[in-house]
Order: C-alpha cells, then sequence, then structure tokens
C-alpha cells in the first residue's frame, strides 16, 4: 500500500478537525486524497512527523474531466504559473493529472526539482503552463501562504490592508505569528480578513485581535479538538484592531475558521460577505491502522446554544462565485473593498 511504511514511522496518534471535508457526506479520506495529507501534516504532534511530498500549492475537486482548481496559495508553483480559482488541469505531461500521484510516483516520496506541462482549460480556451513542485508539508505550506498574501493598497483616500489566514494552528509559534501579520495592518483604516477555504483550530488567542478582553466564547457540549478551546479572552490582555473589518467566507471555510468568522461577525464594525460555511467543526480520526481518517460530527456541540453542525454560518451579504465563472477579478473581494469604504 502507498505510504504504508512512511504512514507508521510518522506514528499517526491524534485527532484531526473537521475543516478538511469536502461535505459532511464526506465521511472518509484516503491518502490518494490531497486532503489526507493536510489532516497529517497540520495535526502532526511533532515537525518531524509531518508527511512532505512534491505539490504545487493548489486545492481541488476531482472531476471525470480533470482536476478542478477550488483555491491557489499564495507565491506557491501554481501560483507563480498564472493559474486561478476555476482552472480545469487536464493532463500533466500529456498523461491524466493527479495532484498528488502526478508529482510523487515513488512508494516513498522524495524531492522531485523536475518541470512538467499542464494543460489547462479556462472558459473554454486551452493553454499550458510550466509548473516544477516544491517538496514541503502542507502545514509548513499554508503557514507560508498565510505570510505570502499580506497586501496594503489605496481605495480613493484610504487604506485597506488583506490577508488571507489559510490556516489556524494552536502552537504558540503561529499564534505570535497570526499577531504579528495583523499588527502589520494595524495602520490600515479596514482590512479584509479572508478565510476562504481556510481550514484549521480555534483558540480564544486567535480572538484576541479582533475582540476586546470582555468577550467570551459560549460552547457547550465540545467534543474532539472543541474539548481545549479556551472559553473566555476576560484573561488575556489584548489591543484587538477597532476599526472596520470585512470577513470573506465560503462552503469551504471549515472548523476553526468558522467559528472565528460567527465570533467576530457579532461586532458591528465587523461584516462577513461571501456564501455560507458547511458547519463542519467536528473532528477526524484515523480509522483504524489504516490508510484513512474517518469524519466525527459534533452533533451535540451548541454555540451560543444553538447547533451548528451541518448548518455552518450565514454571511450579511450574500454574494456567490460559482466554481463555473473563472475570471481575473475577484468580484467578493472587489465588494468587500466597496463595502468597508461605505463604513470607514
Amino acid at each position: 500500500m502507498i505510504l504504508r511504511t512512511l504512514i507508521i514511522a510518522a506514528g499517526l496518534c491524534f485527532v484531526a478537525n473537521a475543516s478538511l471535508a469536502q461535505t459532511s457526506s464526506a465521511a472518509q479520506v484516503n491518502v490518494q486524497n490531497l486532503d489526507f495529507f493536510l489532516i497529517q501534516a497540520f495535526h502532526s504532534k511533532y515537525a518531524r512527523s509531518r508527511l512532505a511530498l512534491n505539490h504545487i500549492g493548489i486545492q481541488g475537486q476531482k472531476q471525470e474531466a480533470g482536476f478542478l482548481v477550488t483555491s491557489v496559495l499564495e507565491s506557491y508553483p501554481a501560483h507563480r504559473a498564472g493559474l486561478n480559482r476555476g482552472d480545469l488541469i487536464t493532463t500533466i505531461d500529456g498523461q491524466a493529472f493527479d495532484p498528488v500521484t502526478s508529482f510523487n510516483r515513488a512508494a516513498v516520496f522524495e524531492p522531485e526539482l523536475i518541470s512538467h506541462v499542464l494543460s489547462v482549460l479556462r472558459n473554454n480556451d486551452n493553454f499550458e503552463v510550466s509548473v516544477t513542485p516544491v517538496f514541503e508539508n502542507l502545514y509548513d505550506s499554508f503557514r507560508s501562504a498565510n505570510t505570502a498574501s499580506v497586501q496594503q493598497f489605496s481605495a480613493g483616500n484610504k487604506i485597506i490592508g488583506y490577508l488571507h489566514l489559510w490556516g489556524l494552528s494552536r502552537s504558540s509559534h503561529d499564534l505570535i505569528s497570526t499577531q504579528s501579520l495583523m499588527q502589520q495592518l494595524a495602520q490600515c483604516d479596514g482590512i479584509i480578513l479572508d478565510l476562504r477555504d481556510s481550514y484549521g483550530f480555534l483558540d480564544a488567542e486567535h480572538l484576541q485581535a479582533f475582540l476586546n478582553s470582555h468577550s467570551s466564547i459560549d460552547i457547550t457540549g465540545a467534543s474532539g479538538w472543541l474539548t481545549s478551546i479556551n472559553d473566555t479572552t476576560s484573561k488575556i490582555a489584548s489591543n484587538p484592531y477597532h476599526r472596520p473589518l470585512a470577513i470573506l467566507i465560503n462552503e469551504r471555510t471549515r472548523g476553526g475558521p468558522e467559528i472565528l468568522a460567527y465570533e467576530t461577525s457579532k461586532l458591528e464594525r465587523i461584516v462577513s460577505l461571501g456564501s455560507a460555511t458547511p458547519g463542519l467543526i467536528g473532528s477526524y480520526e484515523q480509522a483504524g491502522d489504516s490508510e484513512a481518517f474517518e469524519y466525527r460530527p459534533a452533533d451535540s456541540t451548541r454555540i451560543d446554544g444553538q447547533r451548528f453542525e451541518g448548518i455552518g454560518l450565514q454571511p450579511e451579504t450574500l454574494l456567490d462565485w460559482p466554481l463555473s465563472e473563472t475570471r481575473r477579478d475577484d468580484p467578493q473581494f472587489e465588494a468587500a473593498v466597496t463595502m468597508l469604504l461605505g463604513i470607514i
């Protein structure tokens, strides 16, 4: 079986976040799925246990005609090659494309510094791009993409900041890193916080960047990773961002980022827009000794007394952006800029 020896050596003794499921019906993720490596790397207890693989920094969905790109990580090979959300990768070097096996053909993954030609379909137009994958675990890749996403730009006479938090982690290093990224944008008149296609664990320390010290998280009946969330921020010395904030969410905003969006959107100065999140706040567990993870929904968990699992968060402003609509601009991002300018 592919990676059997390597997986056992990594010691997969952990519970993984529900945020990586495609839908609530996605009960199992196996080793042939890119999400498997997201789960394994993001939730391994030790850095040395995270499985590295050759990849180009995309997320997506397998389809009969190819691989549909749902998101592209900033600064990674696909991003540098100009691939966009909604692109359909049909072949690699003339063969069928798979985001895992096309770049990792050996039983034990090793760095592959080889350039490949991808055939891509965009809006009925076919074109080719050249990419050379990186060899890295996906936990480190998503952390790097967080940092690479930071922008500041002028809109009229205002300065707007932008940050895409691809992943949330409870490690001390990553909590400090998130706070540092927000501090880079502290002088902006407004910030766009992009949580689309994001996943991970939430802690009260994430909220201190946005909420004051009197805020609290009301979670009851917690299970899985939710049991270790601090239930209050009252003991955290916070210096939150007090200016307007626009939060972007979609149907692939999962787990901790869903709760972050829910808690922060309670404030009048914070608006949310995009599409509804799926309400996937349960946990993944390794399926026995198999090369797969099984989803455990958080059916008993209540947030502010209400069920969240399978329901998720409805944005204040609903603005769908179908994957079939491939375009260079980002209508949800542009709407967020307009909304911020209206309230700054």
